[in-house]
């Protein structure tokens, strides 16, 4: 076989994501998704990210991180191969809605029933008399793209097929122009209004969720869920028909159905969350909605939180967090305030022995899951990629049916100590494996209920009793919607706070996930975690926040930023305050896709490189084979 000299070129092996990547962004109102989809549209410039020779200089003497290694690699080769990426603004989905109506219909809704929504949501009602003036000078233009629109049916694709009509307008600059002029002329990007834009397009972007209409907030179909993403997935699908490569990054999702939708469409998915802490945040907001903090609080935690169960359609941040494949920490590159306090934090970590892993700027977080995208494997996981990965797996042991956390306790060195996940104490039956059937029939696998669930064992609970068979009863079930075979379990919390209560977290059933990996170390007799690390899947709660004060843990790290006074009452002060810091990295199935490398590296090399070197045994051999053979010659010329 003839030898290897001048090498493979292996480009059309990573040419996979290269031709296609599909990134989505998703975060909080404030966060950073709109800077980090505008670096994404870039491309590689070296201003926008740090030249690893900084890292050098400012280490002589020092110990240097393996993390600013990995940083090199990455950024030489983003230098080479960071290509930018188009972007779907979600904002400009919705115009292409808004233009399916006329825009007298956008007026009468702004006058009618959008402050109804308004008041409904507990707002101030809001004064678009300003807007509707801007919006009536934009007439023409919105007559003429609402034309086009109709023209080519552009929002039902399967129907006409018209991908190259779609993509000529929405990726046209004269069309994005416009869009950005109508929803200024709604209020973006003005502080005074800004707030009642961000609400508007709340509510309309819930009705296309709700009804498949944009000014419809009354019907209610749950085949509407996708009426956005299936237009965003026209525009992908339009996009490449007509060019060789495909890079788009989505700005932004806020709806976790919405997320999940590309994650079961697409392999090359990427559900991107950008975090900020919740100070930088609050200034954040403060700023964009002219100090009306009381009113920003309220509009944030209802993209965040959503509302119940089977309000489904509507934003909730919490779940998209949970659902993201890469944690972005939105640190600021020239925030030298911030930075200043996050090495703070890392000296008081350091004298207590915990190797952490340097902080980096936003621009460089990005850079790193680019590459790894483009040619995965490049570098290792993290100390805390690794760790959260572990937290991460154990969530899915959860019996929980209402959210699935998990937690990882390690030393100082990141070496792991336990892993826990929230789910009944040992011995008792999760929710998510019992059936309700059973308790109402008093039959099967009765056991799996408490005594206190069982009617005839306890005659004090009937309040509890009423509200299970108002809910569960056989004949009310059958009147709802096929379960088509699901197992129909219930939440005991749900239901005792129903009529007891209100909101009590002591009615749970689980215990939670970084109590039941305290709890392994104590019932099977581990080592102590004083000055440890905690990896939480969410953020610890109060009662497991006095557990690792307790205990003497040292750093949290954590993906869902803290909603209650855990950290500001009980994590933050005292004589020994334990570091909190925003997750970064990325976990779940991604994990795997980023870091599996498609061959091992040392094969790669050698064959761009051309390489065929052996060891000694083998090329002695080899020389051995071939005097053998010329000796054989040898011997025969002279017979």
């Amino acid at each position: 076989m003839k030898e290897i000299e001048t090498g493979i070129n292996l480009d059309h092996i990573f040419d996979l994501r290269k031709k296609f990547t599909i990134i989505g962004l998703t975060g909080k109102t404030g966060s950073g998704c709109s800077e980090v989809s505008t670096l994404l549209t870039h491309g590689f410039k070296d201003k926008s990210f740090t030249d690893p020779k900084e890292f050098f200089r400012e280490s002589r003497g020092k110990i240097f991180h393996n993390a600013y290694r990995s940083h090199r690699i990455c950024y030489n080769y983003a230098k080479e191969n960071f290509k930018s990426f188009d972007e779907i603004k979600y904002k400009d989905v919705i115009t292409l809605f808004i233009l399916t109506e006329p825009l007298d219909n956008l007026i009468n809704y702004l006058n009618g029933e959008c402050v109804n929504e308004f008041l409904e949501n507990k707002f101030p009602s809001p004064d678009f008399t300003e807007q509707i003036k801007k919006l009536n000078s934009l007439e023409s233009n919105f007559s003429h793209y609402s034309k086009i629109i109709k023209e080519y049916n552009l929002l039902d694709i399967k129907k006409e097929y018209n991908y190259t009509e779609l993509h000529n307008l929405f990726f046209n600059d004269n069309f994005k122009n416009f869009s950005n002029s109508l929803h200024r002329s709604l209020g973006k990007g003005y502080s005074k209004t800004a707030l009642d834009y961000h609400k508007f397009l709340q509510i309309i972007t819930n009705n296309l969720r709700k009804s498949g209409k944009i000014f419809d907030s009354k019907s209610f179909d749950s085949v509407n869920i996708f009426t956005i993403v299936e237009v965003i997935n026209y525009i992908i699908k339009s996009h490449r028909r007509n060019n060789t490569n495909t890079q788009i990054v989505i700005n932004s999702l806020k709806n976790p159905m919405e997320i999940m939708f590309f994650k079961h469409r697409y392999s090359a998915f990427y559900a991107i969350a950008i975090n900020k802490d919740p100070e930088s945040l609050k200034m954040t907001l403060h700023s964009k909605f002219n100090g009306k903090d009381e009113l920003t609080d309220k509009l944030i935690q209802s993209e965040y939180k959503g509302k119940s169960d089977k309000y489904f359609h509507y934003q909730k941040i919490e779940e998209c967090l949970q659902l993201a494949d890469i944690h972005i920490s939105f640190l600021e590159q020239n925030e030298e305030e911030k930075k200043d306090d996050v090495e703070i934090k890392n000296n008081e970590t350091r004298k207590l022995g915990i190797k952490y892993n340097p902080c980096f700027t936003w621009q460089d977080q990005i850079l790193k899951y680019i590459t790894l995208i483009d040619h995965p494997g490049i570098v290792q996981p993290s100390s805390e990629e690794r760790c959260m990965q572990l937290a991460y797996s154990a969530k899915l042991n959860s019996g929980c049916i209402s959210r699935q956390v998990g937690a990882t306790i390690t030393d100082s060195d990141y070496s792991v100590k336990a892993i826990g996940w929230n789910n009944t104490p040992s011995g008792q039956v999760p929710c998510s494996l019992r059936n309700t059937d059973d308790l109402l029939k008093n039959s099967f696998d009765i056991e799996s209920f408490t005594n206190y669930e069982k009617s005839e064992t306890n005659k004090y609970n009937s309040d509890f009793q009423k509200v299970l068979m108002g809910n569960f009863d056989r004949e009310v079930i059958s009147k709802k919607q096929p379960l088509n075979g699901r197992n129909v379990s219930f939440c005991f919390k749900t239901l005792k706070n129903s009529f007891s209560e209100g909101k009590n977290q002591v009615h749970t059933r689980s215990l939670h996930a970084e109590e039941n990996a305290f709890l392994q170390l104590t019932k099977y007799g581990g080592t102590g975690i004083r000055n440890g690390i905690l990896f939480s899947t969410a953020s610890t709660c109060e009662l497991c926040s006095k557990k690792a004060y307790q205990l003497e843990i040292k750093l949290i790290y954590y993906i869902d930023p803290y909603p209650g006074i855990s950290y500001a009452q009980i994590l933050s002060t005292g004589e020994k305050p334990i570091v909190t810091r925003l997750f970064t990295g990325a976990i779940g199935n991604a994990y795997f896709r980023l870091f599996q490398p498609f061959m091992a590296y040392k094969d790669e090399l050698s064959l761009i490189l051309g390489h065929n070197i052996k060891d000694v045994v083998t090329q002695l051999n080899e020389e051995n084979k071939i005097l053998k053979e010329k000796i054989k010659e040898f011997e025969e010329k002279n017979k």
